[in-house]
C-alpha cells in the first residue's frame, strides 16, 4: 500500500499543469527537458540575491528519491551575461556559473538589445525576434536562430526574462516552463 501512495504521489509530482502565472523570482515553476526520447520535469525557483544576483534552487524526483542542487547566477550575469549554462543538475551539487553565465534566462541587457534592436547574441548565437505572443504570464517574445533554426520564447518581463521554451537547438534539449499548481 505504502509503494502505490508513493508511486501517486511521484506521478502527481511530474504530472503538473501547463498553465503560465505571472513567473516572478520566488514562483516554483515546473520545466520539462526532453532529450533523445526521454523526459525529465524539474521544479525550479528563482531566488533574487540581496547583490543583484540569482539562485536557481532546483529539485527532481528520480528512483523515489528527491534529488536538489542550486545554480548561482552573479550580478554581472544577471544584468549583462552573455552565455546560457548547459550544466545537467547533478544531485546535491550547487554551481556557483561562470561570470557572464545564466541558466534557463536571458539577461537583463540581452532583453533590452531584444526590444530595442530585435535581436541579441547569446552563446556567440545571433537571435532575432520573430515575433510576439501572449501569455497568462504577460507578453513572450519568440526568437530564431536563422543558422540553426532553433527558436526560443522569452518572457518579456527584466526582473525575470525567462526562457519559457526553447525547440530544435543544435544540442538537442528542449525544454517548456511552466506553473507547478
Amino acid at each position: 500500500m505504502r509503494r502505490i501512495f508513493i508511486f501517486i504521489l511521484f506521478v502527481s509530482s511530474i504530472l503538473g499543469f501547463d498553465v503560465y502565472a505571472e513567473a516572478m523570482p520566488g514562483d516554483t515553476l515546473q520545466v520539462a527537458y526532453k532529450l533523445h526520447g526521454q523526459t525529465r520535469r524539474f521544479k525550479f525557483v528563482y531566488q533574487p540575491a540581496a547583490d543583484g544576483g540569482m539562485t536557481l534552487h532546483w529539485s527532481i524526483v528520480r528512483n523515489l528519491k528527491l534529488w536538489t542542487g542550486t545554480y548561482a547566477m552573479s550580478p554581472g550575469a544577471v544584468k549583462e551575461g552573455t552565455a546560457q549554462s548547459w550544466l545537467m543538475p547533478e544531485d546535491g551539487n550547487h554551481v556557483t556559473l561562470p561570470a557572464g553565465e545564466t541558466y534557463g534566462i536571458i539577461s537583463r541587457a540581452a532583453l533590452q538589445d531584444l526590444k530595442e534592436k530585435g535581436e541579441f547574441t547569446y552563446n556567440g548565437v545571433l537571435w532575432r525576434h520573430t515575433g510576439t505572443t501572449g501569455t497568462p504570464s504577460g507578453q513572450a517574445i519568440e526568437v530564431e536562430d536563422p543558422e540553426e533554426g532553433a527558436g526560443m520564447t522569452i518572457l518579456d518581463n527584466p526582473r525575470l526574462p525567462l526562457i519559457l521554451k526553447m525547440e530544435d537547438n543544435a544540442l538537442e534539449i528542449n525544454w517548456q516552463f511552466s506553473l507547478n499548481p
